[in-house]
């Protein structure tokens, strides 16, 4: 058995070491302006549990974006790594169906597939823990201080397929006239893939929480049970925004002067909790934006708010226009803070 995993892992990084290689074979080749599904590495996976992920936007080898994913710790479940040169008609498939635990990974992907039951992954955002599911990535280069392969399937065969079963994100058409357009489009892109929960909150899937609060998963999403402005309120609950006032209430002298004010949030606004902020903004006569460095997302919009990555401890800036803009930011100040 351990002949067979030093084998194994002599095997996998053989691939590895050839990722960069595997990609253009011909050098006076035309560019290449969508992904290239006859050659190349791609990485299969039912489910990856990862603690400890940042995404970045970076340049792949061949001088083209890629999107960098850099993880502390993963879980890989049912993982399948193939290769492949059709017009060489060379191929060859490495897979593991049990669970495959990595260590300092990072892997650069120009084209990649998922489904996340929780909060989106955004470029530039670090998150604790996050599970990914159905993954799909075309691998421009990867790179891992340990991976243990407890059960290996290696062949080599001319059909290696490393076209995707479903749709994914190719980097390679979106040429942009910025980075920062560029950026923004990945990440529209990346909320996609992100699946919106229940009304009820139901949890789903997710890595076994890192202890920084009850009632909420890895991924900052609330347990149905925590109490926010989308149910009933308790007394003295702090996430419960004042009720709106009265229709007939007149019209404050400043109200046309935008309301303004930083916050430190005290914790995660997930997916849950995104949709309980959503619904409580939406009973004020105002226009209220919330900024993050330099993203920033109108607070009745439920995925913008998602997108921006309200991780606890982070600082934002609420704005305010309108009649109600007072009582909107001071609302969403305290949900937002805790308080």
């Amino acid at each position: 058995m351990k002949l067979l995993r030093g084998i194994g892992r002599v095997a996998l990084l053989l691939l590895i070491a050839l990722t960069p290689g595997l990609l253009p074979f011909s050098k006076g080749a035309a560019p290449v302006h969508a992904a290239d599904w006859s050659q190349g590495v791609v990485i299969r996976a039912d489910r990856i549990e990862i603690k400890g992920l940042l995404p970045l936007l970076a340049v792949g080898s061949d001088g083209k974006p890629v999107l960098r994913l850099i993880a502390g710790e993963a879980k890989v479940y049912g993982m399948t790594m193939a290769a492949a040169n059709r017009a060489h008609g060379w191929g060859m498939e490495i897979a593991d169906g049990g669970m495959v635990p990595i260590r300092g990974l990072q892997v650069d992907a120009t084209a990649l597939g998922f489904r996340i039951k929780g909060l989106p992954i955004q470029i530039g955002d670090s998150i604790p823990s996050i599970v990914l599911h159905e993954v799909f990535m075309k691998v421009d280069r990867l790179d891992a201080k340990e991976i243990d392969l407890h059960g290996l399937d290696m062949s080599t065969r001319p059909d290696v397929s490393l076209t995707p079963g479903a749709p994914v994100l190719d980097l390679r058409p979106l040429v942009k006239s910025s980075g920062e357009e560029l950026e923004d489009e990945i990440n529209r892109r990346l909320r996609e893939m992100a699946t919106e929960p229940s009304e009820d909150g139901e949890q789903e899937d997710a890595v076994e929480p890192d202890g920084e609060g009850e009632g909420r998963d890895s991924n900052g999403r609330s347990d149905p049970g925590d109490s926010g402005p989308g149910s009933d309120p308790k007394p003295n609950d702090p996430d419960q925004p004042e009720p709106e006032p009265d229709e007939g209430g007149e019209k404050s002298a400043d109200s046309e002067v935008p309301v303004v004010e930083n916050v430190k949030l005290g914790k995660t606004i997930g997916l849950v909790r995104a949709r309980e902020l959503v619904k409580a903004i939406k009973n004020y006569d105002a226009t209220v934006t919330i900024k993050k460095g330099r993203k920033e997302a109108k607070a009745d919009d439920y995925w913008a708010v998602v997108g921006l990555g309200l991780l606890r401890g982070t600082e934002v800036t609420l704005s305010a226009e309108g009649r109600q803009s007072r009582q909107a930011v001071d609302a969403l100040a305290r949900f937002l803070a805790g308080r």
